[in-house]
């Protein structure tokens, strides 16, 4: 323990102010698990948080206050996240954020309808591990809210299980590990297996953004990311966290993903048939995936990036990606994915258990 506890000995300060609080503090799971329809992101005349900003809105709105997002890692003060997008080929959207009820969608209140589970982590945030089911069908939206709301509240409630959506053991495993080479080096693992009896197709989007903190003020500085010099490589910009490089490797077929861009922008047109802010928003990366759009930027910058995977997985076998996240200065000194990939891995978890 005498690692962690020189690692976290700063974290009793917090009076200092959440940046001073220790290096080690300063990137962690801080990510939001829902953004939307919370008094956090409510203008509305009447305090209806639930209808302000619903779920089918969160993917096209920009955020003003806090982000969300599925398997998410930030820093302290959510400027630039990562988290993950995934789609089975069949919904309608993509899955970046876990799926709920209103509070009167739900017979007993609101109600998130989807399956996660935080595994394993230590107080510095140098290890995380985290797991989500992902049915290979298509997600049940409308079904889970009709059902729900037609029962009383002396009925059970309709969970996710009780749709069908996991039958005969078609859903993918989705584990997600987090760990620290050092307190600014990020690195992150992505391990999907194939639950079902037959092989299948998911696509696998490791994302980054950035919190929107310019279109508010006009006076704030607008970071940046645009694709790096290395295939798979994003250079990022930023006034407080620096000049970093988020890295993806390549897939279990040797191919590099292609990485997507746009804009952390409100898609205005959808929403309210006005005119577009960009014509790159935040659901641009959804409506490219999802339908082809044109709706990411071919000159490959903006404030939202993804890498684009595609696995097929035989039955009960796993596919493993690898990306990271560090202080550009690093780029030329080291391999990203060489040996201190895996072997900060090991050692990272072998202080977890100890810990």
């Amino acid at each position: 323990m005498g690692v962690e506890r020189e690692r976290v000995a700063g974290f009793g300060r917090l009076e200092d102010g959440l940046r001073q609080a220790g290096e080690w503090y300063r990137w962690g799971p801080y990510l939001s698990e829902r953004q939307w329809g919370t008094v956090r992101e409510d203008y509305s005349a009447n305090g209806d948080a639930w209808n302000y900003l619903p779920h089918d809105q969160a993917r096209s709105r920009a955020y003003r206050w806090g982000e969300d997002g599925l398997a998410g890692f930030s820093d302290i003060e959510q400027r630039l996240c990562l988290g993950l997008a995934l789609w089975n080929g069949r919904d309608p959207i993509l899955k970046e954020r876990a799926f709920g009820l209103t509070g009167e969608q739900g017979n007993h209140g609101e109600d998130v309808k989807e399956y996660w589970w935080y595994l394993d982590a230590i107080p510095s945030h140098a290890w995380n591990r985290w797991r989500y089911h992902y049915p290979q069908g298509a997600f049940p939206y409308q079904d889970l809210i009709d059902v729900n709301r037609s029962r009383n509240k002396f009925q059970p409630e309709y969970e996710l299980v009780d749709t069908g959506a996991f039958d005969d053991d078609k859903y993918w495993i989705v584990e997600v590990v987090y760990a620290k080479a050092s307190a600014d080096d990020l690195l992150m693992t992505i391990t999907v297996t194939n639950a079902g009896p037959e092989a299948d197709t998911l696509h696998v989007l490791p994302t980054a953004w950035f919190r929107n903190t310019w279109s508010w003020d006009p006076d704030a500085p607008k970071p940046s990311m645009a694709a790096g010099d290395a295939d798979g490589s994003v250079t990022i910009e930023h006034p407080f966290l620096g000049t970093l490089e988020l890295v993806a490797d390549a897939g279990p077929d040797g191919a590099v993903p292609e990485v997507l861009f746009c804009e952390n922008e409100t898609n205005t047109s959808r929403l309210f048939g006005a005119e577009p802010i960009t014509p790159y928003p935040k659901d641009g990366i959804n409506d490219h995936v999802v339908g082809g759009a044109a709706t990411v930027n071919p000159d490959r910058t903006g404030t939202k990036c993804s890498a684009w995977y595609r696995l097929t997985v035989e039955p009960g076998n796993t596919a493993q990606l690898r990306l990271r996240l560090r202080p550009a200065r690093t780029t030329a000194a080291t391999d990203p994915f060489g040996k201190n990939f895996s072997e900060v891995l090991e050692t990272r978890e072998s202080e977890a258990d100890e810990f």
